[in-house]
């Protein structure tokens, strides 16, 4: 038993959740496709065109296949039999990984009565079942049912194969996971440092799933905006990876796709670039053009030049991922709801607000409708509404939208990470549009206290937030703090994003705003021309006019 379960060949799966723009190793789902029973060698064609369709990401075309291997079963050896459950198992799969819950729960359901019945309810296989069933939950926000299901799974795996088995560690890193997707970071660590423990003593330091433990760990930290944890953790287990696979493999891909990341949300452009282009050209190479992984590295690329404020690199980027993604994943996948919010910042940012907002719009309409109305991971497509809407000074429309978003947020992660300090400035920002600087001003701040802690003084979401404040204490008319905020928003924000970014432009101009109020307009005028300087050389690498970006870091 131990030996079979091992070998099951689709122990492992990538988790796809950035924001949208990064995957991690974290969780397990196992799926049955050898199909050993069968005789008719059509049936073992399609259990292996499957499997193909299903490495190449390609979902949706292997879903009719699936369909027509689950009727076989059913007629050749009826529905409460294992075979049929094991095509009930690989048919679910195929749904869950496009994000269609409402399908895939029934047949894991399904899957999991049969296995019961056959094998009894304490049986490794059955745990098998259970494990999956809860994934599907995991994924569709439904917490409350899938926590059980993944203890009673560990429980079994503890019993019947011992504590130190693969499948109960792998079991063990899902709830974790669980805990991780809730937000609740105090009892997810605990157990991912305890699989790793294990991993580390019973197979070794630079064993591969010890690798996978790091990276898992990795993950955490990253969304605790804790970098200065995360990137140890991905640099090791990217060593371990190189070593034992190589540079062109999945694994290693996935980690130096997360260092991009983590090099992304510090402003290290450089290092980001660098990581995501090997992940890109890794990917490229193993799975092809038209991969998902492929789109979520094009993607990722993406961002990095839309930062550097490179819009005319990052707006074919984008759109090839979109179709790269609506392609493999359909039109209505979670997945399609990342791309067309990234599309929507870029535009957003290009100035091109009616552009933006029908992005942002269907990409809202998707997440609704695939995780409920309230779910904490809507809160980048209602933050992104809500900013276009200051933006186009309809404040109606933008101020419960940033609410909403700032609730999410918080309960998402927690009212110190860096997501909620975002939350907090762009609500800010609305109130200060509106003249309510009472109330902005309180909020400004708590924005930028949080970006100093989380990630240093002079980040460049720091520099956003000074500058924000700045233009607050401006309209205030209340000049000498105006200037002090304002001056300090140019040196970090000229440090962090260079001196010819468009966000430094910004501030630049904004502080000569400050000197023009001030009457001082010897001044003001070499910052304004210093400014329209910038924009200019911008403009001339952009995809559309260049406008000043939002003041609200996003």
């Amino acid at each position: 038993m131990k030996k079979l379960v091992e070998n099951l060949p689709r122990i492992q799966r990538l988790i796809n959740r950035w924001l949208r723009r990064m995957a991690f190793l974290c969780a397990v789902a196992v799926c049955f496709s050898s199909a050993p029973g069968q005789e008719t060698s059509d049936v073992r064609e399609m259990v292996q065109k499957i499997e193909e369709l299903r490495s190449a990401g390609k979902f949706r075309e292997a879903i009719p296949i699936a369909e027509q291997v689950l009727k076989y079963c059913e007629k050749n050896y009826g529905p409460e039999h294992a075979e049929t459950a094991d095509s009930l198992n690989d048919l679910a799969f195929l749904y869950n990984s496009m994000g269609d819950q409402a399908k895939a729960l029934p047949l894991y359901q399904r899957a999991l009565k049969i296995r019961e019945k056959a094998l009894g309810p304490d049986h490794p296989y059955t745990a098998i079942s259970l494990n999956n069933l809860a994934e599907a939950y995991r994924e569709s926000g439904d917490y409350a049912k899938a926590e059980p299901l993944y203890k009673r799974a560990i429980k079994i795996w503890e019993n019947k194969l011992g504590s130190k088995h693969p499948n109960t560690l792998a079991g063990t890193s899902n709830l974790a996971l669980l805990y991780q997707d809730k937000g609740d970071s105090a009892k997810a660590e605990p157990l991912y440092v305890r699989v790793l423990k294990i991993r580390e003593e019973t197979l070794g330091p630079d064993n591969p799933q010890v690798a996978n433990s790091l990276s898992n760990l990795g993950t955490l930290y990253y969304h605790q905006g804790n970098y200065a944890k995360a990137e140890p953790m991905d640099q090791r287990a990217l060593k371990i990876y190189e070593k034992a696979y190589g540079a062109e493999n999945p694994h290693t891909a996935n980690v130096q796709n997360n260092l991009g990341a983590i090099y992304l949300d510090q402003g290290d452009l450089v290092k980001a670039e660098s990581f995501f282009k090997q992940a890109f050209e890794a990917r490229e190479k193993i799975f092809g053009p038209n991969n998902p992984a492929t789109g979520e590295s094009i993607n990722n690329l993406a961002w990095v030049y839309m930062d550097a404020g490179d819009y005319a690199k990052a707006e074919p980027l984008y759109q090839r991922s979109l179709k790269i993604t609506e392609q493999t994943a359909g039109p209505d996948h979670p997945n399609t709801a990342t791309c067309l919010n990234n599309l929507g910042v870029l535009y957003q940012m290009m100035g091109d607000y009616k552009k933006a907002e029908p992005y942002y719009q269907r990409a809202l309409k998707i997440r609704e409708k695939a995780l409920g109305p309230n779910n904490p991971d809507l809160v980048s497509s209602i933050g992104g509404l809500a900013d276009l809407y200051r933006l186009e000074k309809d404040y109606a429309r933008a101020e419960p939208l940033a609410e909403h978003a700032l609730q999410l947020s918080e309960k998402k992660f927690g009212p110190t990470h860096q997501m909620t300090a975002t939350a907090y400035n762009n609500l800010a920002a609305i109130y200060e549009g509106m003249g309510k600087y009472d109330k902005a001003e309180p909020m400004f701040q708590k924005g930028l206290k949080l970006f100093e802690d989380k990630l240093g003084p002079n980040h460049y979401k720091t520099g956003a937030a000074l500058d924000n404040l700045g233009v607050l204490y401006r309209e205030k008319g209340e000049y000498k703090k105006a200037e002090w905020y304002a001056l300090r928003a140019v040196e970090v924000t000229e440090k962090a994003r260079g001196p010819e970014h468009p966000e430094t432009a910004t501030c630049l101009n904004d502080l000569a705003k400050v000197y023009d109020a001030m009457g001082d307009k010897a001044k003001a005028d070499p910052l304004r021309q210093r400014a329209a300087e910038i924009r200019g050389k911008t403009k001339s690498k952009s995809a559309s006019p260049q406008p000043t970006p939002s003041s609200s870091p996003t």
